[in-house]
């Protein structure tokens, strides 16, 4: 007799929550896990000096694995930063790794340009 083992049904059963991202007004709902892919580009760039270090062209691949090529464009004609996006990248992480889950999800919000030069 031939042992199964059913990968179909585990995703089935899988109950965890996904992560939202709030930005630019908009709630950008994404999956429990990340895919597998931007996980692996993350690995890829620890190995290669770190997330703080991070190449823009890992940041691109690995924002779209996570949040979808479509949300991406959005949040960048919608005028997101370089620094924006790094700090978009390591935030899922610790996120997806469990990471200050019990810590206030604004700890680590950056003041807006407006906010630092008091413009309204």
């Amino acid at each position: 007799m031939t042992k199964t083992i059913d990968f179909d049904q585990f995703r089935k059963e899988r109950k965890k929550e996904g992560i939202t991202i709030k930005a630019f007004g908009e709630d950008i709902e994404l999956l429990p896990s990340p895919p597998l892919s931007s996980v692996l580009n993350i690995i890829e760039m620890q190995e290669e000096g770190g997330v703080e270090e991070l190449p823009a062209k890992q940041v691109k691949k690995s924002l779209q694995a996570m949040i979808g090529e479509e949300q991406f464009d959005n949040l960048i004609e919608k005028g997101m930063t370089v620094e924006e996006s790094e700090w978009l990248i390591t935030e899922l992480w610790n996120k997806y790794n469990g990471k200050d889950d019990e810590q206030d999800d604004t700890k680590n919000a950056q003041p807006s340009p407006s906010q630092k030069n008091g413009d309204s």
